[in-house]
């Protein structure tokens, strides 16, 4: 009965202010030795994975080349040398122009280097993807400027005779490379499409 009763007593003393704190100490103790940490890193920034559809394109002909544009993107301005297309769902312009070979090629080709290097500041590289095929008569440069300028593409397609082709990828948006990514991937495979099927009107 003594011990059961020194027992309690020492039971009852867990209770107490001093009882308590030792208690408190303890589960402190414990919790520091029973966990393994592990090493922390910081988190990347995260952006929204974006899917889009597959392409379908619709032909758009004008007395100068015969090309397909995407179906989902519109035609908001027209001249008979120069478009503007337009992508709803992107909130992204493609600006088509023109240009009848009076000049040289190397003239030409110099314009649209000029152009290139008003974005070379904000760009982290611009990428060339030549592109060539003899028998359509067709030769020129896709270029896919990464990083956050203004444009997110830009290339020409010519017969090097008569005709001459240009365009201009730009988004409505402030710059972005990693946001506008997806989307400019997903214009990137209309224009080399756009390339690969152009046909000139003689």
């Amino acid at each position: 009965m003594k011990q059961m009763a020194g027992g309690l007593k020492s039971f009852r003393g867990l209770f107490t202010y001093k009882g308590l704190v030792r208690l408190n100490l303890l589960f402190v103790f414990l919790s520091l030795f029973s966990c393994v940490s592990e090493p922390s890193f910081p988190k990347p920034k995260a952006y929204f994975a974006l899917s889009y559809p597959a392409a379908t394109y619709k032909s758009f002909t004008n007395e100068f080349y015969q090309l397909p544009l995407n179906d989902k993107a519109l035609i908001v301005r027209e001249t008979p040398k120069s478009i503007e297309v337009y992508y709803p769902a992107l909130n992204a312009s493609l600006f088509l122009n023109y240009t009848p070979m009076e000049a040289s090629l190397e003239v030409l080709e110099a314009g649209i280097e000029s152009k290139l290097s008003e974005h070379q500041k904000k760009a982290n590289s611009i990428v060339a993807f030549p592109y060539e095929n003899p028998v359509a008569k067709k030769e020129g440069v896709l270029y896919e400027i990464r990083g956050n300028a203004a444009s997110a593409a830009q290339f020409y397609i010519t017969d090097s005779q008569n005709h001459f082709l240009s365009g201009a990828l730009y988004f409505n948006i402030k710059p972005q490379y990693d946001s506008i990514y997806p989307a400019a991937q997903y214009i990137l495979n209309d224009l080399r499409n756009l390339m690969g099927e152009l046909s000139w009107e003689q």
